[in-house]
């Protein structure tokens, strides 16, 4: 597949075979991901990869975020048992979730830079799925950026989670994509 086909009919797709993923392709995937655009050369990703079993971890993880969200919010019990329950059913989604994580720079330019290296390692991680006749989708929400979920992941001050990189075979046909063409959304000078 060339890399404009790629880029051009990648989706994210929510629904994936629960199949498990043959670890050679994650690693495929993950070398595809460290050779993403990087100003200052600082390698800022860093990448935790569920599968299987492994999946429980991060759902208690996500469950345990849920519930302390839910008691500060003042939630009653049963709209936090819903929430809770809707947080641990994320990490199984998909047979494999990749949660890629930027480090802090040295000061704020470099924490910006690194963070949109990540991003780029993020597009790279789905172009490549795709390539591989792979689904995914990116996701983050609120619970990604609670203090429970970085100490989870052992985060050090100012890193990030820049994803949740969800990866199956697909269960879903594609959609038609809803996208502007560049020129409305360009300024020539």
């Amino acid at each position: 597949m060339n890399v404009c086909h790629a880029i051009e009919t990648r989706q994210s797709v929510g629904r994936v075979k629960q199949d498990p993923v043959e670890r050679e392709l994650i690693e495929r995937i993950l070398e595809s991901a460290v050779h993403a655009p990087n100003h200052r050369i600082t390698e800022p990703w860093r990448f935790h990869v569920f599968t299987g079993k492994g999946r429980g971890e991060l759902a208690r993880a996500r469950a345990e975020t849920a519930r302390l969200m839910a008691e500060a919010e003042g939630e009653y019990e049963e709209m936090a048992a819903g929430r809770i329950s809707r947080e641990r059913k994320k990490a199984f989604r998909a047979p494999v979730v990749i949660a890629v994580i930027s480090a802090a720079g040295r000061d704020e330019i470099e924490t910006l830079e690194n963070y949109a290296a990540c991003a780029a390692t993020v597009q790279n991680m789905q172009l490549t799925a795709h390539a591989l006749g792979l689904a995914s989708i990116w996701r983050t929400g609120p619970v990604a950026y609670h203090e429970h979920m970085r100490r989870f992941f052992d985060l050090d001050e100012g890193d990030r989670i820049v994803a949740y990189l969800y990866l199956g075979y697909p269960d879903m046909g594609e959609r038609p994509r809803r996208r502007s063409p560049a020129s409305e959304r360009t300024v020539w000078h």
